[in-house]
Formats: C-alpha cells, sequence, structure tokens
C-alpha cells in the first residue's frame, strides 16, 4: 500500500484536526453503545407480556358520597349490570388495579411462623371471575368457588384458606416441584394458606418492581374502614372496548347516582407506568441520532477542508496518471484510519463507562455484539460521510486543480 505513507504524513501535519474527529468517535461510539444497551433493556422490559387482555380490559373505581353504604350490595348488582352490557365477556372486583403503579405487597413462606427467608409478592382480592375478567390462562389447579368468598376488612383478622398464586411465584416457593396441593403462610402466620391453583402469568401493579410477576389471589371482597370504595375490572370482546366504556359509567351512574366514579382502560394504566421509559428510550434514540448526525457533519466539513487544501496535489497526481478510482481512494483510505482510531479508543472507553455504569446505577452489562455493531455502523457512516467529496475530488481535472501552478 504505497498510499500509506503520503496518508500518514498528511495526517501528521494536520494532527490535531483529525485527533479531534478521532476523539469525537470515540466519544461517540462510548455513549451510543452504551445507550443502546439501555435501549434495548427498556424496551424488552415494556414489551413484556403481562398475562392479561390489556388492550380489552376497562377499569373503575367509584367511592360513594353516603357512609352507610351497603358495599356488598353494590358489589353484586353492579357486576350484574356490567356482565349484561352488550359486548362484556365478564366483570370482578379487585382492591387494586394491576399495572397502575398502586398496589399492595406482603411476605410469604412455605412453612408456618416464619420471619425471615420469605419472598414477597403482590397481593390481591378478588373472585372466581377474576381469571376470565384478566384473559388470565390457568396453568394448573382450579380456579376458586362461591362458597370460598369472604368478605373482609382492616379490622377483621381473617384469613382466606385457599389462594391461587402465578407461576412464577409458585417457582420460587417450590422450587422444581407442583405447588398445588402445597400451603402457603404469611409473615409470622401458622394459618395453612392451601394453593389450589397456578395462573401461567401476571406481572402486577409495579412493571419495575424486581419481583414483578409475583402474584397472589385471594377470594375476598375487601372493605376499607372508614374510607369506602371499589374497583372493577371488566373485559371486553375484542374491539368492543371503546364502545363499551362509552356506557359504563352513564348506566352505574343510572343505577345508584351518589357516587364518583372513574373510567380509564387497563391500556391507559400500562402506559402511565411505563411513560417514563418510554420516554428515556425517545430521548437516547434521539441523542444517537444528533451525535451520529454531528460526527458525520464533522468528517464532511474535515474531508472538504483537506480536499480544497490538496486541490493542486491532486491536480498533479491527475496530470502524473493517478486515477479517480485512486484519488477518491486515497481519501477514503485516510479516512478510514482515522475513524480506525477513534473506534478503537471509543471501544475501550465504552467498556470503561459501562463497567462504571453497572457497578454503581445497576444498568445491564455491554455485550460485545453490541458494541462491535455500533462500531461497524459508525465506520459505515464515516466513510458515507467522506464518500461524497471523495467523489468530488476524483472528479476534479488536471487543468482546473492546476490552473494557478
Amino acid at each position: 500500500m504505497l498510499e500509506l505513507r503520503p496518508i500518514l504524513s498528511a495526517l501528521w501535519r494536520n494532527k490535531i484536526a483529525a485527533l479531534l474527529i478521532a476523539l469525537q468517535l470515540a466519544l461517540t461510539l462510548a455513549i451510543v453503545s452504551n445507550a443502546s444497551v439501555i435501549v434495548g433493556e427498556r424496551s424488552e422490559k415494556i414489551a413484556r407480556p403481562t398475562g392479561m387482555a390489556v388492550e380489552d380490559i376497562i377499569t373503575v373505581f367509584f367511592q360513594p358520597v353516603s357512609q352507610n353504604y351497603d358495599m356488598p350490595a353494590a358489589v353484586s348488582a353492579d357486576l350484574e349490570l356490567l356482565r349484561n352490557i352488550p359486548g362484556v365477556l365478564q366483570a370482578t372486583h379487585s382492591n387494586h388495579f394491576p399495572l397502575s403503579g398502586s398496589g399492595s405487597a406482603s411476605q410469604y413462606y412455605n412453612k408456618p411462623n416464619q420471619e425471615t427467608g420469605g419472598e414477597a409478592a403482590n397481593y390481591y382480592q378478588t373472585n372466581p371471575d377474576f381469571i376470565e375478567a384478566l384473559g388470565l390462562k390457568l396453568a394448573e389447579g382450579r380456579n376458586f368457588e362461591v362458597s370460598e368468598m369472604q368478605i373482609a376488612s382492616i379490622n377483621e383478622n381473617r384469613d382466606s384458606n385457599v389462594v391461587i398464586i402465578t407461576k412464577q411465584f409458585a417457582e420460587t416457593l417450590y422450587p422444581g416441584e407442583s405447588a398445588v396441593g402445597k400451603y402457603l403462610y404469611g409473615d409470622r402466620s401458622s394459618h395453612p394458606i392451601e394453593i389450589i391453583g397456578v395462573v401461567e402469568r401476571h406481572l402486577g401493579a409495579w412493571v419495575s418492581w424486581s419481583r414483578a410477576g409475583n402474584a397472589v389471589f385471594f377470594p375476598e371482597l375487601f372493605l376499607a374502614e372508614g374510607n369506602l370504595f371499589m374497583r372493577y375490572l371488566i373485559r371486553t370482546e375484542p374491539g368492543q372496548r371503546d364502545a363499551v366504556l362509552k356506557q359504563i359509567e352513564a348506566k352505574l351512574s343510572e343505577r345508584d347516582p351518589q357516587r364518583v366514579i372513574e373510567v380509564e382502560t387497563l391500556e391507559e394504566e400500562k402506559n402511565q407506568s411505563y411513560a417514563r421509559d418510554n420516554t428515556m428510550i425517545k430521548v437516547l434514540a434521539a441523542v444517537m441520532a444528533l451525535l451520529t448526525f454531528i460526527i458525520a457533519l464533522g468528517i464532511v466539513g474535515l474531508t472538504s477542508f483537506w480536499i480544497n487544501q490538496r486541490r493542486k496535489q491532486i491536480g498533479v497526481r491527475r496530470a502524473l496518471g493517478a486515477t479517480r478510482a485512486a484519488i477518491g481512494r486515497y481519501f477514503l483510505l485516510e479516512n478510514c484510519m482515522i475513524a480506525g482510531t477513534g473506534i478503537a479508543l471509543g471501544m475501550a472507553a465504552a467498556q470503561i463507562a459501562n463497567g462504571v455504569m453497572v457497578e454503581s446505577f445497576k444498568q445491564p452489562a455491554l455485550p460485545m455484539s453490541v458494541m462491535l455493531t455500533c462500531a461497524l455502523i459508525l465506520l459505515g457512516v464515516s466513510l458515507a460521510a467522506a464518500l461524497v467529496p471523495a467523489l468530488r475530488a476524483a472528479n476534479t481535472s488536471p487543468a482546473m486543480a492546476t490552473r494557478n501552478v
């Protein structure tokens, strides 16, 4: 490669400009590769299956005006009304909405009277219709029976006798064996709660919780003392959610106008929970695109500047028989050497930065495949940015370039 020597000589004469472009490439690669890992991790988090028919579910929260309110009777009448609306598949009550960021959790054990070594799970108080109402899949065991339902309040120490749990939580409590027919216990409790069923998946209330997917379901109607309220989950036929949504508030208010009612979709709850993750993805994607654009502009500008400085040199080489391909190859090779240096520095910087992020912020490790992909993309961008000025240089005629010689 006889071109290497003049290229190195030219780069040494313009070492500050070349070094700045190489450092800019290194910084871009370090940022882009680590940002790509974060974007990928957040995207996978958002794409996790919830185990529920989220797109078809409507949530209802209501609070009665009167403090002397017959909540069990109201729940029974409301659910009957909701199930009779055309397009509704099933409706259930719940102490909390899943995917909403609001919920309750407790420690559970596979042995009685335990205080340590338990596992936390998000808990729900609902009825036998919750599996169909949420679109859950029963992987093992059976559903609740109506006779197992209880009415519970904060002031009552009433434990359920049966429970349904998620497959993830079942594998935590009883790894390598079926949990159906076994028992779980509350904190420091000797009351056995039989696991009668296991649902395939339920992500729970907090999408960013490290134990998201640990969930238990009790056959209870929970009454909040001194602050009566209730929540319903309504599953509609596919494509019927919005039509049903328009009717729910009016029908519930018509049945009982003495209450405040809020109606939303579970998809809205989910989107609100993932709002920060979606914002992070958009911001990082914009930063990566902007940095890549800036480095491309820098390479175009630098290559154009060097070509203008060397117009006489190009003319002389063309007059001595250098082909257009040789001239274009010269500038592309020169740019490739700068880009290669910057990318090599950037790969080292990316690993150092990722080590700090993993240690300090618990971010995922940077896979070599991601870093190499980002490096190849930046190398391609660098060569593409230099291509137009290089082609312009290759098309310079000897007469034009040497006119002032």
